[in-house]
């Protein structure tokens, strides 16, 4: 029963010391916080095709079909550079 209390008292303990320690450290609300990080990077360019046509999927510079049938003529032509060559059976 005392190993109960003890165990009890000190995790209350802890949750105290850990939320008081929380609540003490102050919250810029000015929004310093944002100029200490520094500026926002720019947005990473695409480096890759399918890079690129996410992008202009997503910005609807080109719809969902023309994306797919662009995504099948590169899958088209990787296939024709790399082929995909099985092992011997056996």
């Amino acid at each position: 029963m005392i190993l109960v209390a003890l165990v009890t008292i000190a995790m209350v303990l802890f949750l105290v010391v850990t939320a008081w320690s929380a609540l003490r450290e102050p919250v810029p609300d000015d929004g310093t916080a944002a100029e200490e990080s520094g500026p926002d990077p720019a947005e990473p360019k695409p480096e890759t095709l399918e890079g690129v046509l996410v992008r202009q999927l997503m910005a609807d510079e080109i719809s969902g079909p023309q994306y797919r049938r662009a995504m099948q003529r590169l899958a088209e032509r990787d296939a024709d550079r790399h082929p995909l060559t099985l092992p011997p059976p056996g």
